[in-house]
């Protein structure tokens, strides 16, 4: 063939076939990879936990070790020349959505499968006291964080007030309301954008902490599933049975040296550790005999796979909470240009898991009444399959905010493990001092409030407040799970409902939303925010039954008392003097006939 027609030829072929690809070019796959390391991540912590007893005893889930893992796989690889562009393209990508996907998905799932009672059966006892706890606890943090904040400005006036909001929103609200916060703490907005990198990182913190302390509390808390041992004001008679005695004020004769307080201390430590190794279960997997139904099967296979109807139906509810979301965000772009509300973006700011919420009971609503057979009692929809999606987003969840700290989930620049110290120690002081006081807060809340402000199963109530308070609410339903696994307690059930005027409230509602940040901004102190915060604790206190008895009780004792000083009184002497100065006469005893 002519030259000419060779080169014809060559660049046809180019042209039908295409530049030719690299052999890494020729191996991506960014979705399959990505998912892979997902999936090995998750096994990873598996493997790790079914090795290590010590894992089981502190109830680690799999999704917090993997993502530990994960967290450490990345910041050596940053660490490697022209590795990082690999770990973000090809292990990595879409992580930076899941979390809040993820935490949408569980929100929609709250609802489905559990009917909706009326409203006054929501709000009664016992579900009641433990709306007003979880509150309680919320606001108690933007209480303790404004106080470290202001004693922070007291030594360096320049820490913006705001910074009172970041350990809240990140330790109550968790990743999701974090993201959700980036546009009010923008430049164009409320000009503190250190705060949304600060708040992602505190919810990022608050997730490992939270289960770490909070599997503590499983295993030191008197749980309704586990027998609660003697303590010091019990001894134990010749069955075998505790019998309570009262303290007495004998003092011992000498006083223990510091080598016996130590070794006292030490015997303490090394019995509470046994405990704790006691309580780890002997495998992760069950075995043949005790394996339990993990759904029922309510649509038949020819037309759908069960599970599949069931991730339709969460699609759906996320579509209404999509639809509920609309006319906020259409009522946001009526404001004028260059007002207060529309600068704020208070409205597009209220985050999606919010109106999923909604979405769910009003879906779930219209399934009992449309989609229930009332003979069974059952509809179509089955709990334990929407659990199962549930308890799946909280792993993808977990794993995925934990390994991606560090990237860009903090300020430009913080890769690899030196220097994510470093940005640590140099910036995060005034945050590690308001996580630890917040942590602090949440535990002096579970030993001496929930025993007094919740009136049955404390522990197990008290235990998903403090993973909802310090970690996500994914955390709070992974510690429930951890302390009552066979879901014997109704914790969970009044949980759920408790959680539609909570999540309206903080945790992403609108208090958290309209008030801390604009608050602090317009103010210019966080002592505007504490002085809130106080008084909506006292509303909460006089909003629980036994205090509210209480005060209308000291109230009508003013009333009783000068009732009795109105009466008439008797003279003071003997009762010889008394019959003689009123001339009381004995009368003859009359005894009926029988």
């Amino acid at each position: 063939h002519p030259p000419d027609m060779l080169a014809n030829l060559t660049s046809a072929e180019a042209l039908l076939l295409g530049e030719p690809k690299s052999f890494r070019e020729k191996l991506e796959n960014e979705v399959v990879t990505s998912s892979v390391f997902l999936v090995l991540l998750l096994l990873s912590g598996h493997m790790l936990r079914r090795r290590s007893i010590w894992m089981r005893a502190l109830h680690l889930p799999s999704a917090v070790l993997g993502g530990v893992i994960g967290w450490i796989i990345f910041a050596l690889v940053e660490l490697i020349p022209h590795m990082n562009s690999i770990a973000d393209e090809w292990f990595s990508i879409g992580w930076d959505v899941l979390p809040g996907f993820c935490t949408t998905v569980v929100f929609s799932c709250l609802f489905l499968g559990t009917p909706v009672p009326p409203a006054r059966v929501i709000l009664q006892s016992p579900r009641r006291e433990h709306l007003l706890y979880g509150l309680l606890v919320v606001f108690g943090q933007y209480v303790v964080s404004c106080l470290v904040t202001e004693c922070i400005r007291f030594a360096d006036p320049a820490l913006n007030p705001t910074f009172s909001t970041v350990m809240p929103y990140g330790y109550a609200g968790g990743p999701v309301v974090a993201e959700a916060m980036q546009d009010l703490y923008a430049v164009d907005s409320f000009n503190y954008p250190a705060g949304y990198p600060l708040a992602l990182l505190a919810a990022t913190l608050g997730m490992f902490v939270g289960v770490i302390a909070g599997a503590f509390l499983v295993n030191l808390a008197p749980l309704a599933s586990r027998t609660q041992p003697p303590n010091a004001y019990t001894n134990v008679d010749e069955d075998g049975h505790a019998s309570a005695t009262t303290r007495t004020s004998k003092r011992p004769t000498g006083l223990p040296t510091s080598g016996a307080r130590v070794r006292r201390s030490c015997n303490r430590l090394s019995a509470t550790l046994i405990e704790l190794k006691a309580t780890a279960s002997s495998s992760d997997h069950y075995s043949p005999d005790r394996r339990m139904s993990a759904g029922e099967q309510t649509v038949a296979v020819e037309s759908m796979d069960s599970l599949m109807f069931h991730v339709c139906l969460v699609g759906l509810v996320m579509l209404a909470g999509y639809l509920l979301r609309i006319p906020f965000v259409f009522v946001e772009e009526l404001f004028p240009t260059g007002s207060f509300l529309a600068k704020s973006k208070l409205l597009s700011a209220l985050p999606l898991f919010l109106f999923c919420l909604l979405g769910g009971l009003f879906v779930q609503t219209l399934i009992d009444r449309f989609g229930t057979d009332e003979a069974a009692h059952k509809s179509f929809v089955d709990r334990e399959t929407i659990l199962r999606i549930s308890n799946t987003a909280q792993d993808i969840l977990i794993v995925a905010a934990i390994s991606r700290l560090g990237r860009n989930g903090l300020p430009p620049g913080v890769h690899g493990l030196h220097n994510f110290f470093t940005v640590v120690f140099e910036q995060g002081v005034p945050l590690i001092l308001v996580c630890m006081v917040g942590t602090t807060w949440g535990i002096l809340a579970f030993w001496y409030l929930a025993p007094r402000m919740l009136p049955d199963y404390w522990a197990e109530r008290a235990l998903v407040e403090f993973g909802v308070s310090i970690g996500a609410t994914s955390t709070g339903l992974l510690l429930l799970r951890m302390a009552d696994p066979q879901g014997k307690t109704p914790v969970l059930t009044d949980f759920t409902y408790k959680q539609i005027f909570h999540v309206l409230i903080t945790g992403g509602g609108f208090f958290d939303v309209l008030v801390p940040i604009p608050l602090t901004t317009v103010t210019g102190t966080s002592w505007s925010l504490l002085a809130v915060c106080i008084a909506f604790m006292a509303f909460l206190l006089l909003c629980h039954p036994v205090v509210s008895s209480r005060c209308c009780a000291a109230i009508r004792a003013p009333e009783v008392h000068s009732v009795q000083n109105t009466a008439p009184q008797l003279p003071k002497g003997n009762l010889t003097e008394i019959a003689f100065e009123v001339n009381l006469e004995p009368q003859p005893l009359e005894i009926a006939d029988s």
